[in-house]
C-alpha cells in the first residue's frame, strides 16, 4: 500500500469509526433523557454491540496495513495527527480481545444501574460486586495495554497522554499544601449565603442560563440543552453537540455553574468541528480530558465567578430571581465564592474543589496498586475526606457513592479535573499578555463582549482539536510545561482580596 492509498484508508476508517461513536452517543443521550426504565437492558446490549464493532474496525487488516505503510513517513497537519492517534489506538486495540471489550461494556451497564440503586438506598453493598468486577476488568485491560502491573499509569495516559503518577504526585502534594495553607489563613469565612438557598423558579433561572450561554457563543443551530441528573456534554455529530444541566440542587448558583461548565466543553467541540482540517474526524474534539476540563473550568470559575462577569450579568439575574431583592453585587460575589469544606465534589467551591480530586486520585492509586480493595472504599473515602477535604462524611451517598464515573470504568479520569484547573490558570495568564492585560479582559466581561475571550480560545486552543499532544499544545501556548504556580497565585489573590481585604 503506497502513501496516498494508506492515507485514504486511514481517513475513511477514521470517519466511519467516528460516526459509530456518534451513534453510541445518540443512544446514550436518549438513555439519559427519554428512554423508559425497562429499555435499559437491551440498550446496554445495543451499545455493547456498537462498541465491539468499533473495536473490530480498530484492528481491521486494512487499518493495520495503512498504519504500517505510514511508519516513517514525514506527515504534516491532520494526517500526522491521525497517524499518531491511530497508531496508538490500533496498538492498544490489538492487545484487547473482543470478548473483553464486550464484557467491559456489559459490566459498565450493570454497574451503572447498581450504582443508581445503591445511591438511592445509601447501600454500598448493592454496588460492591459490580464495582469489583469493573476494577478487575480495568486491571486486565491496563495489564494488556501497558505490558506490566503499573496499571494506574496506563490508565492515566489513556485520558491525559503522557501523564503519570511521577508528574502528578508532586503537583497534587504541592497543591494540597497550598490550599490547606490558604484555608488556614482565611479561617472560617463568615458570609451570609442563605439567600442562595431560598428557592428559585426553575423556568426563570433556566431562561437566564440560556441567555448567558448565548453570549458565550453556544450555537443553537448546532447544539441543544437538556436536563439530566448528571450534567455532561456529548457530540452526536459534527453539527450536533449537546449539553445537559440540572436543577436538583438547592443552591441558586449550582445550575449556573453547571451550564457554564458544560458550555465550555461544548464550545471546544463546536469550534474543533468547524476547522476544515479536523471536521468529520476523530480530531474534532479536545486533545485530552485535562485540556477539555481547562475550558469548562475556565468558564465556570475563572470567568463565571469573577466580579466583571457578574457586573454584566447580575442585573438580569436579579430581575428573574426574587430572592436576590436587596442583595448587593458585593454580597452576591462573596456568597458564590464562599469557601467551605463540603461533601459533594460537583457543588464544591473553587478553593476546596481540587481537594476532592486529590482524594479520588489517592484512592484510585491505592485501589490499583492493591493497597486497598473495593470493600475498603467507604472507610478509606471517609478517612481521606477527613484529612484532605477536611469534611466529616455522614453517609455513603455523600461519600463513596456520589460519583458515577467508576461505574463507567473511568479510572484515571478524575485527575484531569484538577489538571484542567491548573492549565486554565496558565492559559489565563497568557491571555492577559496577548490581549493587553487583565484590565482589557475584565472590560470585555463587564461589557458582555465575551467574543474577545472566545476568539482567543478558538485561535489558540479550540480550532486545533487533537492536532497536537496535550503537553505540546500547552507548551506552544504558554512556553512552559504544566505548572501549578499560576493557579496557586490566582487562588491566593482572589480569596485574599474577597475575604481579607
Amino acid at each position: 500500500m503506497n502513501r496516498e492509498e494508506a492515507l485514504k484508508v486511514l481517513r475513511r476508517e477514521d470517519s466511519t469509526i467516528n460516526k459509530i461513536g456518534h451513534i453510541i452517543a445518540a443512544l446514550g443521550w436518549d438513555q439519559d433523557t427519554a428512554m423508559p426504565p425497562s429499555g435499559a437492558e437491551e440498550r446496554g446490549e445495543q451499545i455493547a454491540l456498537l462498541s465491539s464493532l468499533i473495536h473490530e474496525k480498530s484492528i481491521s487488516a486494512s487499518l493495520q496495513e495503512a498504519i504500517a505503510s505510514l511508519d516513517g513517513e514525514a506527515l504534516e497537519g491532520a494526517d500526522a495527527a491521525l497517524y499518531r492517534v491511530w497508531k496508538k489506538e490500533v496498538t492498544n486495540a490489538l492487545k484487547l480481545p473482543a470478548d473483553l471489550v464486550m464484557k467491559m461494556s456489559l459490566a459498565s451497564n450493570d454497574a451503572h444501574y447498581k450504582w443508581i440503586e445503591a445511591r438511592e438506598k445509601d447501600d454500598f453493598s448493592i454496588y460492591e460486586e459490580s464495582l469489583a468486577n469493573m476494577v478487575s476488568l480495568e486491571k486486565e485491560k491496563a495489564a494488556l495495554i501497558g505490558g506490566n502491573d503499573n496499571y494506574y499509569d496506563t490508565l492515566l495516559d489513556m485520558y491525559e497522554e503522557g501523564m503519570s503518577q511521577e508528574i502528578i504526585d508532586p503537583l497534587f502534594d504541592d497543591l494540597e499544601e497550598s490550599i490547606h495553607s490558604l484555608m488556614d489563613k482565611l479561617g472560617k469565612v463568615d458570609v451570609d449565603d442563605s439567600f442562595l438557598y431560598a428557592g428559585y423558579e426553575q423556568d426563570k433561572l433556566h431562561s437566564f442560563c440560556l441567555g448567558v450561554i448565548d453570549k458565550m457563543g453556544f450555537d443553537k443551530n448546532r447544539g441543544i440543552v437538556g436536563i439530566t441528573p448528571h450534567p455532561y456534554t456529548t457530540s452526536l455529530g459534527v453539527d450536533d453537540i449537546r449539553i445537559s444541566t440540572r436543577y436538583e440542587d438547592d443552591g441558586l448558583f449550582d445550575p449556573i455553574g453547571s451550564i457554564t461548565h458544560e458550555t465550555g466543553h461544548a464550545l471546544y467541540d463546536m469550534h474543533a468541528a468547524l476547522n476544515p482540517e479536523t471536521r468529520g474526524t476523530s480530531l474534532a474534539s479536545g486533545c485530552s480530558m485535562g485540556l477539555h476540563e481547562s475550558q469548562s473550568r475556565f468558564w465556570e470559575n475563572l470567568m463565571g465567578r469573577s466580579y466583571p462577569f457578574w457586573e454584566h450579568f447580575y442585573p438580569e439575574l436579579k430581575k428573574n430571581i426574587a430572592c436576590l431583592d436587596g442583595v448587593s453585587l458585593d454580597a452576591f460575589m462573596k456568597a458564590i465564592n464562599k469557601p467551605s469544606s463540603s461533601a459533594i465534589r460537583v457543588n464544591a467551591d473553587e478553593l476546596t474543589y481540587n481537594l476532592h480530586i486529590i482524594l479520588r486520585y489517592r484512592i484510585e492509586k491505592e485501589l490499583f496498586s492493591g493497597k486497598i480493595s473495593v470493600k475498603d472504599l467507604p472507610e478509606r473515602w471517609n478517612d481521606l475526606s477527613r484529612s484532605v477535604v477536611r469534611y466529616e462524611v455522614k453517609n455513603n451517598r455523600e461519600g463513596v457513592l456520589q460519583d458515577v464515573h467508576w461505574s463507567m470504568g473511568s479510572f484515571g479520569y478524575f485527575p484531569t479535573y484538577a489538571l484542567g484547573n491548573i492549565y486554565s490558570a496558565q492559559f489565563l495568564e497568557k491571555m492577559y499578555l496577548d490581549l493587553g492585560g487583565k484590565d482589557k479582559v475584565d472590560e470585555a466581561l463587564r461589557s458582555g463582549n465575551l467574543s474577545l475571550i472566545t476568539a482567543w480560545q478558538d485561535e489558540n486552543i479550540w480550532k486545533k482539536g487533537c492536532l497536537y499532544k496535550p503537553s505540546d499544545l500547552v507548551f506552544s501556548i504558554t512556553g512552559s510545561k504544566i505548572d501549578a504556580k499560576p493557579f496557586k497565585e490566582y487562588l491566593s489573590k482572589k480569596f485574599t482580596e474577597l475575604y481579607l481585604a
